[in-house]
């Protein structure tokens, strides 16, 4: 095994470790319309017209809460008690870089107060799910722009737009 191999499986392990006990990160069922688009995206998506095909529920949770961030917007929402509204915390894990996305989020969010990690579910998942909870009615929209003939086109006009907006300060992706 390389040295490089080597170390990204030591990130992944501890990845997994510093998840280990964590909640399963949720959604807003509540509302149908997110409901709906996280259900139909639900295992691994197979459609091949959408830009999430073989992708799972965490890559589009990620994918939200990246345009939530970036929107500067978070949206509560009341958490139910059953929970089939979420993503198992291990799907994250898998992706060591979700995981420090995540905590990222959460760090910059609380201006470097590690004391983040004392309370991971209040202080790291609920802010991370808020920004998600927002940016995935902006993927929705992108997706309800699609057209038969060019089923990316939301997609590629709000990253155009991302590209373009330069004012905010973020680096371009």
């Amino acid at each position: 095994m390389s040295s490089k191999e080597e170390s990204k499986q030591k990130i992944s392990i501890s990845a997994k470790k510093l998840v280990a006990g964590w909640p399963k990160v949720g959604y807003d069922k509540s509302d149908p319309r997110v409901f709906d688009f996280y259900r139909k995206m639900s295992g691994t998506v197979t459609d091949k017209k959408s830009l999430f095909r073989g992708k799972r529920l965490a890559d589009v949770f990620i994918f939200a809460m990246a345009l939530g961030k970036h929107a500067g917007i978070k949206k509560p929402y009341e958490k139910k008690n059953d929970r089939n509204d979420n993503i198992d915390i291990e799907y994250f894990a898998t992706t060591p870089e979700y995981v420090w996305m995540l905590i990222a989020v959460a760090i910059e969010e609380s201006n470097g107060d590690l004391n983040i990690f004392a309370e991971p579910k209040t202080k790291i998942l609920d802010v991370c799910e808020q920004y998600a909870n927002y940016g995935i009615g902006l993927l929705m929209d992108m997706e309800a722009s699609a057209t038969t003939s060019d089923p990316y086109y939301g997609y590629e006009e709000k990253f155009s737009e991302l590209l373009k907006s330069k004012d905010d300060g973020m680096p371009n992706m």
